[in-house]
């Protein structure tokens, strides 16, 4: 799917033109939007009510720092490999959702689709990726989004390229454990503790360390022996990155 697909000439003329006066696009987003611990992306411009999503790249050497081949500190060939791509695609998608639904609740899983580069991408920061975005299927705890990303350069919106991902996304398992409980499982207490305990180890494995958390393990363990379910403190636990 390509933006000629949902836009007539005169909005994607109007799209065109909204981007380009965006001035938050060259605000960095946050590690918490972007889910992830380095990210390369802008503010998040959203056309209208439209599906329609896209962000500027403002950090050439953070991407540049990932080395898919592990030899090095940062990357040291001339092309960009194809991980560079999906880093900033991921990023766009989930700082994009983070403007329509509460993504915290779901856990996605993505299936690139289709890769059409039409030419090198060297990701200077005249580079946009665009997202639309096409919801197929949701339901309580399950969700399918169809996407599709264009890489532009910003200098006269040539697209330089497009890939498309379907993205499944599942509620997560302590969301789940945290339902059961509201329905009187009290057996289901402690298999939250275990996830409590697990997430505590992975916490600890973190290069940078959340340094913002509501509540510390202890505590919640404490809180879920005592017949207590801290919603506000397990959401954020549960995330690798501070708001």
């Amino acid at each position: 799917m390509k933006i000629e697909d949902i836009l007539s000439e005169k909005e994607i003329e109007e799209y065109h033109q909204e981007w380009g006066l965006f001035d938050q696009k060259f605000i960095p987003e946050t590690e918490y939007h972007t889910h992830s611990g380095r990210p390369v992306i802008g503010k998040v411009f959203r056309f209208k009510e439209k599906p329609v999503f896209r962000a500027r790249l403002i950090s050439k050497r953070r991407l540049r720092q990932i080395d898919p081949y592990f030899i090095s500190e940062k990357y040291i060939f001339p092309f960009w490999h194809i991980i560079h791509y999906f880093i900033v695609f991921e990023q766009v998608y989930h700082a994009s959702m983070r403007l329509i639904r509460n993504t915290d609740r779901f856990q996605p899983f993505d299936t690139p689709q289709e890769i059409r580069l039409s030419e090198f991408v060297f990701w200077n920061t005249d580079i946009s990726a665009e997202l639309i975005w096409q919801p197929k299927r949701e339901t309580e705890k399950y969700m399918i989004d169809d996407c599709f990303f264009a890489v532009y350069n910003d200098e006269n919106n040539e697209v330089k390229g497009a890939v498309s991902v379907r993205v499944f996304l599942q509620q997560r398992s302590y969301i789940t454990s945290m339902e059961k409980i509201k329905k009187g499982d009290e057996k289901e207490t402690e298999a939250l503790i275990k996830m409590v305990e697990n997430r505590a180890f992975s916490q600890s494995r973190l290069i940078n360390p959340r340094k913002k958390l509501l509540a510390t393990k202890d505590f919640l363990i404490a809180e879920l022996r005592n017949g207590n379910l801290p919603e506000a403190e397990l959401h954020d636990f549960f995330s690798f990155w501070d708001k």
